[in-house]
């Protein structure tokens, strides 16, 4: 008799967190490699599905990427294909969500770009007055290390801003390398591996 289980039973089988293992199992899906039987709206998962899981969970410990172990799949086992007619559901269904997340963070970086340039513009005109000579001779001041006191915090506000500015832009890359993006030749936002 064939077992089936729901996903809480199943991913206590694997030994792994049912978040993760539904997500193993959405991706198969998405990517169209191997469809998940339902009851009525549930998936259930069975023998099959359960010896996928337990090959995905011992190479995923020997620290292969997903896309390797997904490559292998049709190697080692009898996936099961989708039902004729069959299209994935609107929660499966991501472009419309990679594109308004590509767009977002584009117009965040632009934003971002954009009062940096103008703070840092009007920090450095700031500067270049207090570096001027004044246009007529006028009296020395009675306290020039105030002056260059106030010339010193401006230099020190021009740095820190400079530093902030690459650090923010450092900072968006890096966000933008773990949520699998890259730029392209315009700075725009696209998935690795996809196409601009």
């Amino acid at each position: 008799m064939e077992s089936f289980w729901q996903i809480r039973e199943f991913s206590k089988i694997i030994g792994k967190h049912h978040n993760t293992v539904d997500g193993w199992f959405k991706q198969l899906e998405e990517r169209r490699i191997h469809y998940i039987n339902r009851a009525g709206h549930e998936k259930v998962y069975d023998e099959l599905d359960l010896q996928i899981a337990q090959y995905i969970y011992e190479w995923r410990e020997k620290g292969w990427s997903l896309e390797g172990i997904f490559g292998q799949l049709p190697e080692h086992f009898e996936l099961r294909p989708f039902p004729s007619g069959y299209d994935l559901p609107p929660q499966l269904q991501t472009p419309q969500f990679d594109v308004i997340k590509n767009q977002l963070v584009s117009e965040m970086r632009s934003a971002f770009e954009e009062v940096a340039a103008a703070q840092l513009k009007e920090l450095e005109r700031m500067f270049e007055q207090w570096h001027q000579p004044p246009a007529e001779t006028a009296p020395l001041p009675l306290y020039p290390p105030g002056q260059e006191l106030r010339k010193q915090r401006l230099a020190d506000v021009i740095t820190r801003k400079r530093i902030e500015i690459q650090l923010e832009q450092t900072a968006l890359r890096l966000w933008s390398e773990q949520a699998g993006l890259r730029t392209d030749a315009q700075g725009r936002l696209i998935p690795q591996g996809g196409e601009p």
